[in-house]
């Protein structure tokens, strides 16, 4: 017999069964029948009843029995069963009435618990799988359709990739071309620039290039200033007295259409010319593969960006404000022209993938050339400005008239290669110090590739090099002073790290206005 069948058989009995064996001492009734005996009270006839009292109680006197007349009651149970208490017996067929009390069926209650779980979470299940199944199918069919095809939202069509960024209109409203590499010359949008010794202001009026007399020079003239040279942050400013400046002198006027600049006749009325710095930049918390190279931490060169395609490193980069990095043309190639692919990383000393910053808009030089690199220079505009922290901080651009010694310390760094042809790119940031090579040298080995527009920088004995992977990553000089500037980028070379074949980097200097044009243009 099953559990469950003894459980439910006779409650009756199983109760009957208990009573006896808590009233040992109850007595025996006879199985004989009980004669009929008149009642000695005068109380009108009732229903025979048969009550018992309570185990220990001694019972009262014999009441009458009821006339002879009258039908007997129902048969006395058995001699062998003693009669318990009066109780109402519960139900013989059907469920069982619901125990809560200790001891209460356990078998009925995991049934109606598997009945819950198969009622809500089997359906629930169900779903969440389907569900999930259709998301990772479609992530599948936007990775295939990513790498294959460009989707036209307002034609609704898909075309092959590789006539996205071509040139050619092949969605409507030119949709496949308006977010691509942009060529651009900004060359003469800015009419203000910085001397390298003393960061002496000069800006362009009537034809010729004018100091700043610090009469009236005030903030709001420094902040006019500024923007002229693409910087939006809170400037600081001083004056100086220059015995070695000998004009031309003006002072300027704030108008509806901007800077005005207003000549002076002979030399300032003060004596003094303004000096102005529109951004803190260039720190650097060490004064001090690339080939040769050796780890450092990001703090020690916080400008230093990689730019990712597509979750890729590609080149490196620079941080020139919060919103604009300076990078090389070569980077984006005739495949990878799609801006919306590109991310920026910054702050980190390894290379790393996640949280990237987005971009906005790619910038490279009009007259850029792949064959002869002439206008290798890029500039990147984020989605997002940074924010700037102890491993997020922008490089100082040098002045218009630099002038670097032969010989002069320079520092380069990248995620580059750290052998030539090698396969992996360096995980940890790589640092490298070489020196300036003059051009003339240069070009003995580079058969007068070397352009004005370009400088070279390695060690002619070979060994310490950027290689592929460091492109457009800052090479930047400190001198005597406290900040670092950017003076080349990493554009071209013969190998790396090859003895007399040095790299070749584009002069930051040679494009100033067409950097500060776009800042300007983009604030």
């Amino acid at each position: 017999m099953s559990r469950g069948e003894g459980d439910i058989a006779s409650p009756l009995n199983s109760t009957g069964a208990n009573e006896r064996a808590s009233n040992p001492a109850q007595p025996a009734v006879s199985s004989q029948p009980v004669p009929a005996t008149p009642r000695t009270n005068a109380q009108p006839s009732r229903p025979n009843s048969a009550p018992s009292g309570p185990t220990g109680v001694t019972p009262g006197p014999a009441r009458t029995t009821a006339p002879a007349t009258r039908p007997s009651g129902p048969a006395q149970p058995p001699a062998s069963r003693p009669a318990g208490p009066t109780r109402t017996p519960g139900p013989v067929r059907g469920t069982p009435r619901p125990n809560t009390r200790t001891g209460a069926n356990p078998l009925v209650y995991k049934i109606r618990r598997v009945s819950a779980l198969r009622r809500y979470c089997v359906p629930v299940t169900t779903v969440v799988l389907i569900l999930a199944s259709l998301a990772v199918i479609g992530i599948l069919i936007k990775v295939v359709l990513d790498n294959y095809y460009f989707f036209c939202t307002k034609s609704f069509k898909f075309i092959p990739l590789d006539k996205w960024c071509d040139g050619t209109q092949d969605c409507s409203g030119n949709e496949d071309e308006l977010r691509c590499v942009q060529r651009v010359d900004y060359s003469n949008n800015s009419i203000a620039r910085l001397s390298e010794s003393g960061s002496i202001v000069q800006l362009y009026g009537y034809g010729r290039w004018n100091y700043i007399c610090s009469d009236g020079f005030d903030v709001a003239r420094a902040k006019a200033v500024c923007a002229e040279l693409g910087y939006s942050s809170n400037p600081t400013y001083s004056f100086v007295t220059r015995n070695d400046i000998i004009g031309p002198f003006s002072t300027i006027l704030l108008g509806s259409n901007g800077i005005e600049v207003i000549p002076v006749t002979g030399t300032c009325s003060s004596g003094n010319v303004v000096s102005l710095s529109c951004i803190t930049c260039g720190v650097n918390h060490d004064k001090q593969r690339i080939i040769g190279g050796q780890d450092t931490s990001i703090e020690h060169y916080p400008w230093q960006v990689s730019l990712q395609y597509m979750g890729s490193h590609i080149c490196g980069g620079s941080i020139l404000n919060r919103r604009i990095i300076l990078s090389a043309a070569h980077c984006f190639q005739m495949s990878d022209q799609q801006v919306d692919r590109w991310r920026v990383q910054c702050g980190r000393s390894t290379l790393n993938y996640l949280f990237a910053s987005e971009v906005d808009k790619i910038y490279i030089h009009t007259l850029y050339n792949l064959d002869l690199k002439p206008y290798d220079i890029a500039i990147l505009k984020l989605k997002t400005d940074l924010t700037f922290s102890d491993s997020i901080q922008p490089v100082c651009l040098p002045g218009f008239d630099i002038s670097l010694p032969d010989n002069a310390p320079l520092s380069v760094t990248g995620w580059g290669h750290t052998v030539e042809g090698g396969g992996n790119l360096a995980s940890t940031l790589q640092k490298v110090a070489i020196n300036l090579i003059s051009r003339s040298v240069c070009n003995q080995e580079y058969y007068n590739q070397v352009l004005d527009t370009m400088m070279c920088a390695g060690r002619l004995s070979g060994g310490l090099d950027t290689c592929q992977g460091d492109s457009g990553g800052p090479l930047v000089y400190s001198g005597d002073t406290a900040r670092w500037e950017q003076v080349g980028i990493v554009s071209w070379g013969d190998g790396c790290g090859r003895p007399l074949k040095v790299g070749i980097y584009t002069s930051v200097q040679a494009f100033l206005s067409w950097i500060c044009g776009i800042m300007k243009a983009e604030l």
